[in-house]
Protein backbone atom coordinates (compact mmCIF):
# COMPACT_ATOMS: atom_id res chain seq x y z
CA UNK A 1 0.00 0.00 0.00
CA UNK A 2 1.27 3.48 -0.87
CA UNK A 3 1.68 5.84 2.09
CA UNK A 4 3.22 9.29 2.47
CA UNK A 5 6.71 9.83 3.90
CA UNK A 6 5.04 11.79 6.69
CA UNK A 7 3.16 8.69 7.83
CA UNK A 8 6.07 6.38 7.13
CA UNK A 9 8.39 8.37 9.40
CA UNK A 10 5.99 7.82 12.31
CA UNK A 11 6.73 4.10 12.01
CA UNK A 12 10.49 4.56 12.07
CA UNK A 13 12.45 4.12 15.27
CA UNK A 14 15.61 5.67 13.81
CA UNK A 15 15.79 9.26 15.07
CA UNK A 16 18.29 10.29 12.38
CA UNK A 17 16.07 9.00 9.58
CA UNK A 18 13.03 10.65 11.15
CA UNK A 19 14.90 13.94 11.26
CA UNK A 20 15.98 13.65 7.62
CA UNK A 21 12.44 12.87 6.46
CA UNK A 22 11.09 15.78 8.50
CA UNK A 23 13.55 18.15 6.85
CA UNK A 24 12.66 16.84 3.38
CA UNK A 25 8.89 17.10 3.79
CA UNK A 26 9.24 20.58 5.27
CA UNK A 27 11.34 21.58 2.26
CA UNK A 28 9.05 20.09 -0.40
CA UNK A 29 5.23 20.24 -0.38
CA UNK A 30 5.23 17.72 -3.24
CA UNK A 31 7.27 15.17 -1.29
CA UNK A 32 5.00 15.69 1.71
CA UNK A 33 1.82 14.84 -0.23
CA UNK A 34 3.06 12.21 -2.66
CA UNK A 35 2.20 8.62 -1.65
CA UNK A 36 5.06 6.14 -1.95
CA UNK A 37 5.09 2.46 -2.84
CA UNK A 38 7.90 0.32 -1.47
CA UNK A 39 9.34 -2.06 -4.06
CA UNK A 40 11.28 -5.25 -3.51
CA UNK A 41 13.22 -4.99 -6.77
CA UNK A 42 14.58 -2.04 -8.74
CA UNK A 43 11.60 -1.38 -11.03
CA UNK A 44 7.82 -1.54 -11.22
CA UNK A 45 6.17 -3.09 -14.27
CA UNK A 46 2.47 -2.58 -14.87
CA UNK A 47 0.01 -2.23 -17.75
CA UNK A 48 -2.11 0.74 -18.79
CA UNK A 49 -5.38 0.61 -20.63
CA UNK A 50 -4.99 1.74 -24.21
CA UNK A 51 -7.60 4.50 -24.42
CA UNK A 52 -7.52 4.36 -28.23
CA UNK A 53 -8.33 0.66 -28.31
CA UNK A 54 -10.89 -0.13 -25.59
CA UNK A 55 -13.09 -2.46 -27.60
CA UNK A 56 -16.78 -1.73 -27.97
CA UNK A 57 -20.29 -2.61 -26.85
CA UNK A 58 -23.59 -2.17 -28.66
CA UNK A 59 -27.29 -2.82 -28.65
CA UNK A 60 -28.38 -5.94 -30.52
CA UNK A 61 -31.66 -7.28 -31.76
CA UNK A 62 -32.76 -10.81 -30.93
CA UNK A 63 -30.67 -13.26 -32.91
CA UNK A 64 -27.97 -10.75 -33.90
CA UNK A 65 -24.39 -11.96 -33.99
CA UNK A 66 -22.22 -10.52 -31.21
CA UNK A 67 -18.81 -9.39 -32.42
CA UNK A 68 -16.06 -9.83 -29.85
CA UNK A 69 -13.84 -6.82 -29.10
CA UNK A 70 -11.40 -6.68 -26.22
CA UNK A 71 -9.40 -3.84 -24.76
CA UNK A 72 -5.67 -3.68 -25.34
CA UNK A 73 -3.05 -2.71 -22.79
CA UNK A 74 0.35 -1.03 -22.92
CA UNK A 75 3.14 -2.38 -20.69
CA UNK A 76 4.99 0.28 -18.70
CA UNK A 77 8.16 0.04 -16.61
CA UNK A 78 9.05 2.62 -13.95
CA UNK A 79 12.61 2.21 -12.69
CA UNK A 80 14.27 3.32 -9.48
CA UNK A 81 17.31 5.55 -9.47
CA UNK A 82 19.77 6.45 -6.72
CA UNK A 83 19.65 9.84 -5.01
CA UNK A 84 22.69 9.99 -2.76
CA UNK A 85 25.03 12.38 -0.97
CA UNK A 86 27.93 12.29 1.50
CA UNK A 87 28.85 14.87 4.11
CA UNK A 88 32.25 14.79 5.81
CA UNK A 89 33.25 16.60 8.98
CA UNK A 90 36.88 16.64 10.17
CA UNK A 91 37.20 14.97 13.55
CA UNK A 92 38.96 18.05 14.92
CA UNK A 93 36.00 20.24 13.93
CA UNK A 94 33.49 17.80 15.36
CA UNK A 95 35.40 17.52 18.63
CA UNK A 96 36.21 21.19 19.14
CA UNK A 97 33.29 23.08 17.58
CA UNK A 98 30.17 21.10 18.53
CA UNK A 99 29.61 22.76 21.90
CA UNK A 100 26.64 24.77 20.55
CA UNK A 101 25.61 23.04 17.32
CA UNK A 102 26.60 19.51 16.39
CA UNK A 103 28.65 19.98 13.22
CA UNK A 104 27.62 16.69 11.61
CA UNK A 105 23.95 17.29 12.44
CA UNK A 106 24.15 20.67 10.72
CA UNK A 107 25.67 19.08 7.60
CA UNK A 108 23.02 16.33 7.53
CA UNK A 109 20.25 18.92 7.82
CA UNK A 110 21.54 20.82 4.80
CA UNK A 111 22.10 17.60 2.82
CA UNK A 112 18.50 16.56 3.54
CA UNK A 113 17.21 19.82 2.07
CA UNK A 114 19.39 19.38 -1.01
CA UNK A 115 18.01 15.88 -1.53
CA UNK A 116 14.45 17.18 -1.30
CA UNK A 117 15.29 19.88 -3.86
CA UNK A 118 16.88 17.33 -6.19
CA UNK A 119 13.90 14.97 -5.96
CA UNK A 120 11.35 17.73 -6.64
CA UNK A 121 13.36 19.04 -9.59
CA UNK A 122 13.49 15.53 -11.07
CA UNK A 123 9.78 15.03 -10.32
CA UNK A 124 9.08 17.94 -12.67
CA UNK A 125 11.84 17.87 -15.27
CA UNK A 126 13.49 14.46 -14.86
CA UNK A 127 14.38 12.45 -17.98
CA UNK A 128 15.58 8.88 -17.58
CA UNK A 129 16.87 8.82 -21.16
CA UNK A 130 19.47 11.56 -20.72
CA UNK A 131 20.49 11.50 -17.07
CA UNK A 132 20.59 9.22 -14.03
CA UNK A 133 17.07 10.35 -13.15
CA UNK A 134 13.53 9.07 -13.27
CA UNK A 135 10.98 10.59 -15.64
CA UNK A 136 9.31 13.70 -14.23
CA UNK A 137 5.86 15.15 -14.89
CA UNK A 138 6.81 16.78 -18.20
CA UNK A 139 7.96 13.42 -19.55
CA UNK A 140 5.23 11.28 -17.97
CA UNK A 141 2.33 13.33 -19.25
CA UNK A 142 0.24 12.31 -22.25
CA UNK A 143 0.96 15.38 -24.38
CA UNK A 144 -1.63 14.40 -26.98
CA UNK A 145 -4.67 14.38 -24.71
CA UNK A 146 -3.64 15.90 -21.36
CA UNK A 147 -1.77 19.10 -22.28
CA UNK A 148 -3.21 22.59 -22.77
CA UNK A 149 -1.39 25.71 -23.95
CA UNK A 150 -1.59 29.37 -22.96
CA UNK A 151 -0.99 31.80 -25.79
CA UNK A 152 0.20 30.65 -29.18
CA UNK A 153 3.26 29.36 -30.99
CA UNK A 154 6.49 29.96 -29.09
CA UNK A 155 5.40 33.09 -27.23
CA UNK A 156 3.05 31.72 -24.60
CA UNK A 157 0.43 33.84 -22.88
CA UNK A 158 -1.26 34.62 -19.55
CA UNK A 159 -3.14 32.00 -17.59
CA UNK A 160 -6.95 32.21 -17.65
CA UNK A 161 -9.53 30.74 -15.32
CA UNK A 162 -11.10 29.07 -18.35
CA UNK A 163 -7.86 27.16 -18.92
CA UNK A 164 -7.78 26.17 -15.24
CA UNK A 165 -11.31 24.78 -15.54
CA UNK A 166 -10.33 22.85 -18.65
CA UNK A 167 -7.27 21.51 -16.82
CA UNK A 168 -9.43 20.25 -13.96
CA UNK A 169 -11.81 18.57 -16.40
CA UNK A 170 -9.00 16.61 -18.02
CA UNK A 171 -8.40 14.62 -14.82
CA UNK A 172 -10.59 11.52 -14.72
CA UNK A 173 -11.36 8.98 -12.01
CA UNK A 174 -11.76 11.66 -9.34
CA UNK A 175 -10.84 15.25 -8.64
CA UNK A 176 -7.18 16.34 -8.66
CA UNK A 177 -5.40 16.24 -5.31
CA UNK A 178 -3.45 19.39 -6.11
CA UNK A 179 -2.69 22.11 -8.60
CA UNK A 180 1.08 22.57 -8.78
CA UNK A 181 2.56 25.88 -9.92
CA UNK A 182 5.42 28.25 -9.14
CA UNK A 183 5.20 31.31 -6.89
CA UNK A 184 4.95 33.84 -9.71
CA UNK A 185 1.84 32.24 -11.19
CA UNK A 186 0.36 31.64 -7.73
CA UNK A 187 0.72 35.36 -7.01
CA UNK A 188 -1.02 36.21 -10.27
CA UNK A 189 -3.86 33.83 -9.46
CA UNK A 190 -4.19 35.16 -5.90
CA UNK A 191 -4.36 38.73 -7.23
CA UNK A 192 -7.13 37.76 -9.64
CA UNK A 193 -9.12 35.97 -6.93
CA UNK A 194 -8.85 38.96 -4.61
CA UNK A 195 -10.01 41.22 -7.41
CA UNK A 196 -13.20 39.22 -8.00
CA UNK A 197 -13.85 38.58 -4.30
CA UNK A 198 -13.19 34.83 -4.49
CA UNK A 199 -9.91 34.60 -2.60
CA UNK A 200 -10.15 31.98 0.15
CA UNK A 201 -7.61 29.95 2.09
CA UNK A 202 -7.89 26.82 4.15
CA UNK A 203 -5.59 24.60 6.17
CA UNK A 204 -5.11 21.14 4.75
CA UNK A 205 -4.63 17.86 6.60
CA UNK A 206 -0.98 18.75 7.20
CA UNK A 207 -1.73 22.10 8.81
CA UNK A 208 -0.48 24.09 5.81
CA UNK A 209 -2.43 27.13 4.65
CA UNK A 210 -3.21 27.10 0.92
CA UNK A 211 -5.32 28.93 -1.58
CA UNK A 212 -7.94 26.71 -3.23
CA UNK A 213 -9.40 26.51 -6.71
CA UNK A 214 -12.63 24.50 -6.93
CA UNK A 215 -11.79 22.90 -3.56
CA UNK A 216 -8.39 21.74 -4.83
CA UNK A 217 -5.30 23.12 -3.01
CA UNK A 218 -2.91 25.28 -5.01
CA UNK A 219 0.53 23.99 -4.05
CA UNK A 220 3.70 25.95 -4.80
CA UNK A 221 6.86 24.42 -6.21
CA UNK A 222 10.02 26.51 -6.19
CA UNK A 223 11.42 24.24 -8.90
CA UNK A 224 8.96 24.97 -11.70
CA UNK A 225 10.89 27.62 -13.56
CA UNK A 226 9.57 30.76 -15.23
CA UNK A 227 12.11 30.22 -18.01
CA UNK A 228 10.54 27.31 -19.86
CA UNK A 229 10.86 27.33 -23.64
CA UNK A 230 7.81 26.83 -25.82
CA UNK A 231 7.92 25.38 -29.32
CA UNK A 232 4.97 24.53 -31.61
CA UNK A 233 2.45 25.39 -28.87
CA UNK A 234 4.01 23.04 -26.33
CA UNK A 235 6.65 22.83 -23.60
CA UNK A 236 10.09 22.20 -25.08
CA UNK A 237 12.76 22.88 -22.43
CA UNK A 238 13.31 23.95 -18.83
CA UNK A 239 15.29 27.08 -19.69
CA UNK A 240 15.71 29.57 -22.50
CA UNK A 241 12.25 31.14 -22.49
CA UNK A 242 9.87 33.13 -20.28
CA UNK A 243 7.07 30.65 -19.62
CA UNK A 244 5.93 28.23 -16.95
CA UNK A 245 3.57 25.29 -16.47
CA UNK A 246 0.73 24.38 -14.11
CA UNK A 247 -0.03 20.74 -13.33
CA UNK A 248 -3.19 19.07 -12.06
CA UNK A 249 -2.30 15.84 -10.25
CA UNK A 250 -4.34 12.98 -8.85
CA UNK A 251 -2.47 10.60 -6.58
CA UNK A 252 -3.20 6.92 -6.15
CA UNK A 253 -1.68 3.46 -6.29
CA UNK A 254 -3.12 1.64 -9.28
CA UNK A 255 -4.83 4.64 -10.89
CA UNK A 256 -2.80 7.79 -10.25
CA UNK A 257 0.67 9.16 -9.57
CA UNK A 258 2.82 7.54 -6.87
CA UNK A 259 6.39 7.76 -5.69
CA UNK A 260 8.53 4.64 -5.67
CA UNK A 261 11.23 3.62 -3.23
CA UNK A 262 13.18 0.59 -2.07
CA UNK A 263 14.02 0.53 1.61
CA UNK A 264 13.09 4.14 2.22
CA UNK A 265 15.65 6.82 3.04
CA UNK A 266 18.70 5.20 4.62
CA UNK A 267 21.91 6.42 6.22
CA UNK A 268 25.40 5.06 6.73
CA UNK A 269 28.00 6.45 9.10
CA UNK A 270 31.79 6.07 9.29
CA UNK A 271 33.55 7.57 12.30
CA UNK A 272 36.99 7.04 10.71
CA UNK A 273 37.91 7.48 7.06
CA UNK A 274 40.97 5.81 5.58
CA UNK A 275 42.13 8.77 3.51
CA UNK A 276 41.59 11.59 6.03
CA UNK A 277 40.93 12.32 9.70
CA UNK A 278 37.19 12.82 9.36
CA UNK A 279 33.82 11.18 9.82
CA UNK A 280 31.19 10.71 7.12
CA UNK A 281 27.43 10.38 6.92
CA UNK A 282 25.91 9.08 3.70
CA UNK A 283 22.23 9.61 2.89
CA UNK A 284 20.72 7.59 0.08
CA UNK A 285 17.32 6.99 -1.40
CA UNK A 286 16.42 4.52 -4.14
CA UNK A 287 13.46 6.41 -5.58
CA UNK A 288 11.33 7.10 -8.63
CA UNK A 289 7.86 7.99 -9.94
CA UNK A 290 5.13 5.89 -11.55
CA UNK A 291 2.08 7.16 -13.39
CA UNK A 292 -0.51 4.39 -13.52
CA UNK A 293 -3.13 6.29 -15.48
CA UNK A 294 -2.46 8.89 -18.16
CA UNK A 295 -5.68 10.58 -17.01
CA UNK A 296 -4.16 11.40 -13.60
CA UNK A 297 -1.77 14.21 -14.64
CA UNK A 298 -2.57 17.17 -16.89
CA UNK A 299 -0.63 20.31 -17.79
CA UNK A 300 -1.03 23.88 -18.99
CA UNK A 301 2.23 25.10 -20.52
CA UNK A 302 3.29 28.39 -22.08
CA UNK A 303 2.17 30.51 -19.12
CA UNK A 304 3.77 33.94 -18.95
CA UNK A 305 4.12 36.01 -15.78
CA UNK A 306 1.14 38.21 -16.70
CA UNK A 307 -2.16 39.25 -15.16
CA UNK A 308 -4.76 36.47 -15.14
CA UNK A 309 -8.18 36.96 -16.69
CA UNK A 310 -11.35 34.92 -16.94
Amino acid sequence: MAISLLKAQDLSQDLLKKGIVEEMINESPLIKRLPYMTLVGNALRFVRENVDDMGSVGFKAVGDVITESSASFTPVTASLTTLIGDCDVPNLVQASMSNINDQMAAQVKIKSKLMANAFETAAIYGDDSSANEFDGLHNLIDTTNMALHAGSSATGGPLTTSLLDQLMDLIRGGAPDMLLMNRAIRRRLSAYLRGVGSYATERDDYGDLWTYWQDVPIVVSDFITQTETISSDAYAAKTGGACSSVFAIRFGEGDGLVGLQNGGITTEFWDRLEEKDAQRTRIKWYCGLALYSTKAVARIDGITDSAISA
